[in-house]
């Protein structure tokens, strides 16, 4: 009874034993496994929420720069970029001078001394290069002595709304115009007279050169605005 008892007891210590070795040989096989040390990469949508903010992840927060502290720029270098800007702003043509285009409108006449002066129909054409051309024919005489043909440099004046200054031999002024929109042409003055009514240019499918004027050279008016 003895040998029996014994036998069991040996059975048993040898059935706790084989699972308790199954596993440890589980354990070695997984920490044995490749890549079981390395280091774990980020979730896709770890990596999306880094994106999405924008920051590399070579660079620690600390490090992110806004403009503000040692960040900030100098008054000098602000105003040096500045200055910049406005320089490579003043390179291109506000919209509705990016083009060449021509405005057509009769307009009465504003002349205060002499009241009885016709309307004249104005055909007036800008190009991009700074430079205007005008021929203005008066509504009772259209022969070659009612017409008028004139050209200068413009400038612009004003932004909200665009505002243009229409010059003769860069000195004189012609006229003061309004962009009400890209096809239309506000007359705030002319001649040096206000008019005390609106009165409005309005933009032609075609452009007209004024040929009258194609023998005489071209201007050069200098950077515009």
């Amino acid at each position: 009874m003895s040998s029996t008892f014994s036998l069991r007891s040996l059975l048993s210590r040898k059935v706790l034993v084989l699972p308790l070795m199954a596993m440890a040989l589980a354990g070695c096989a997984q920490l044995s496994a490749p890549g079981y040390y390395d280091t774990p990469r980020d979730s896709t949508q770890s990596d999306a929420r880094i994106q999405a903010q924008g920051r590399s992840k070579g660079e620690p927060p600390s490090q992110l720069r806004f403009g503000f502290g040692a960040d900030a720029k100098s008054p000098d270098e602000a105003a040096q970029m500045q200055r910049e800007a406005q320089i490579a702003s003043a390179r291109v043509p506000a919209r509705p001078l990016a083009e060449a285009k021509t405005y057509l409108g009769t307009v009465p006449c504003l002349n205060e001394k002499n009241m009885a002066c016709p309307a004249s129909r104005i055909t007036l054409t800008l190009a991009p290069t700074g430079e205007w051309r005008a021929r203005s024919i008066s509504v009772t005489d259209a022969s070659a002595g009612g017409t008028r043909l004139e050209q200068g440099c413009w400038e612009v004046i004003g932004s909200r709304p665009l505002r243009i200054m229409l010059r003769i031999n860069k000195e004189g002024s012609k006229a003061d115009l309004s962009f009400v929109n890209d096809n239309v042409l506000r007359i705030n003055s002319l001649d040096g007279a206000q008019p005390t009514l609106d009165y409005h240019l309005t933009r032609q499918a075609d452009v007209d050169p004024i040929k009258e004027l194609a023998d005489r050279p071209a201007l050069s008016c200098g950077q515009i605005n």
